[in-house]
């Protein structure tokens, strides 16, 4: 017997109704998901922690059998691609990034405009790829300013959206 796909929305998370949700998906307190992105749990489920922004046109996909766990005030800019393992907090997928299926993002890493993991790849914390040949670094300085401005986004998008969108609701 096939279980009907279940989608479980915090009462403090906004999620737009104009958007592609496949699969059984948690959605924390605090999570943004804007109008057109995708978010398909075609394998295990997809379980988002708290304050996560997914914006337009961005894709996350979990094809695997686990569970795919995204933390924390992570930033899904638009057209970037999630198709990782796993996902710790306070990450940034730039604009039209992908991070290939397999990959463990750590804690606060940058994955730049246009630029791509390997498959199966386990980014430690703090590590930023950029560059057109997806170089990496690791970041030496503090983050405190941008969770501030993290946070001041999370609040306008809370206040802004649902003026222009429709919210779904848990089903």
């Amino acid at each position: 017997m096939m279980t009907r796909p279940r989608l479980t929305i915090s009462n403090k998370a906004l999620v737009c109704q104009d958007n592609d949700l496949r699969g059984n998906i948690t959605v924390g307190a605090g999570t943004v998901l804007h109008p057109q992105c995708k978010v398909w749990a075609t394998g295990g489920s997809i379980i988002f922690g708290s304050g996560n922004i997914v914006e337009e046109n961005a894709i996350i996909i979990n094809r695997g059998p686990d569970a795919l766990i995204i933390g924390n005030n992570n930033v899904f800019e638009v057209g970037s691609t999630m198709e990782g393992a796993k996902m710790g907090d306070r990450n940034t997928l730039e604009v039209r990034s992908h991070v290939k299926a397999g990959t463990w993002v750590g804690d606060d890493c940058v994955i730049g405009a246009v630029c791509t993991t390997n498959e199966g790849e386990m980014l430690e914390d703090k590590t930023v790829v950029f560059g057109s040949n997806n170089e990496r670094r690791t970041h030496t300085g503090s983050r405190a300013s941008q969770n501030i401005i993290h946070g001041r986004h999370l609040d306008y998008l809370m206040q802004t959206l649902p003026k222009f969108n429709h919210a779904r609701s848990s089903s």
